[in-house]
């Protein structure tokens, strides 16, 4: 009986998935998602493609955070100028939460993805992997930085705070966002 039993699991066991494989391959994206390094052929192009793209969306999160944190520099200077200390307190108070949630985020992807690669150690397709998931993850921090730090939001009430804390924007002002990201 338990000899049966074992030439039945035996059978069963090409058939039952490895947990270390992925159902998909990691050039597969949902609908609408861009679709990065289709045309490479190989594993290594795979692989120097990847390292690209992740390269790239890296670069584009150095000018976002850069933008923001001289955005809250303004803010601060202005603060000083007017010698505003809880203002002056405040804005210190946002740049260094910013810097932690920075320094905690990177510690987090690396480790994420490091975690994520390690299931395809000693696998030619483990630096596509890795740099897909280093890229895939940048690319949120970058949606988190341009949402949770919406300049554009922030933006009235750094004129409002500009004009001596009145608490109201004449009618007449004009103000865009290109004057804060040019930083």
């Amino acid at each position: 009986m338990l000899t049966a039993l074992f030439l039945f699991l035996l059978a069963l066991l090409p058939h039952i998935a490895n947990p270390r494989q992925e159902s998909s391959s990691p050039q597969q994206v949902p609908p609408g998602k861009p679709k990065p390094c289709l045309d490479a052929k190989t594993q290594l192009a795979s692989n120097e493609c990847f390292a690209k793209l992740y390269e790239e969306t890296d670069a584009q999160l150095n000018v976002e955070y850069n933008r923001v944190v001289a955005f809250m520099k303004r803010n601060l200077a202005t603060a000083q100028e007017q010698n505003s200390a809880a203002q002056i307190a405040y804005n210190e108070s946002a740049m260094t939460k910013l810097l932690a949630a920075q320094r905690a985020w990177l510690a987090y992807r690396d480790a994420n993805c490091d975690s994520v690669k390690f299931q395809y150690e000693g696998g030619s397709i483990q630096p596509t992997i890795w740099s897909q998931c280093m890229a895939e993850t940048t690319q949120q921090r970058i949606t988190t930085l341009t949402t949770a730090y919406d300049l554009a939001n922030q933006l009235a009430t750094v004129i409002i705070f500009r004009m001596g804390n009145q608490g109201r924007v004449p009618q007449d002002t004009e103000f865009t966002l290109e004057e804060f990201r040019e930083g």
